[in-house]
């Protein structure tokens, strides 16, 4: 079973797209699962982070505050990024339907033109 893109330009043609919208859901369950996860850790980490904040001045909690901060807006700055994914998602979605719209109609434009090519050649010949 090839990975590697085909002539039809799918990336594994033995996948259908009812497959590839079960893999999308169940990748979308395990980013919940993960979020939840974070969400959870970020609680735990506010309640020992209160402890350092209150001992503010002192300079092993001045050290351990500073370092969550920078893991914080390290860790912050990639779960924006994340967001910025996850919301371009209904936008591609938007633009494959645009498309689809697009070559729909662009595919009726050429049969109708080909059926009056194929009539008016019938009728060339029939006079």
């Amino acid at each position: 079973m090839s990975m590697l893109p085909t002539a039809s330009g799918w990336a594994n043609e033995d996948d259908s797209i009812g497959t590839r919208i079960a893999s999308a859901e169940a990748a979308v369950h395990r980013l919940q699962d993960e979020l939840s996860t974070i969400l959870e850790g970020l609680g735990s980490l506010k309640e020992e982070v209160r402890n350092a904040e209150e001992l503010a001045g002192d300079q092993q909690s001045d050290r351990l505050r500073r370092e969550i901060s920078d893991v914080l807006k390290t860790q912050t700055a990639a779960l924006e990024e994340m967001v910025s994914s996850a919301q371009g998602f209904p936008r591609r979605w938007a633009r494959l339907e645009l498309n689809t719209s697009q070559r729909k109609s662009l595919m009726l434009s050429i049969k109708a033109r080909r059926l009056r090519d194929r009539e008016e050649g019938a009728d060339g010949l029939g006079s």
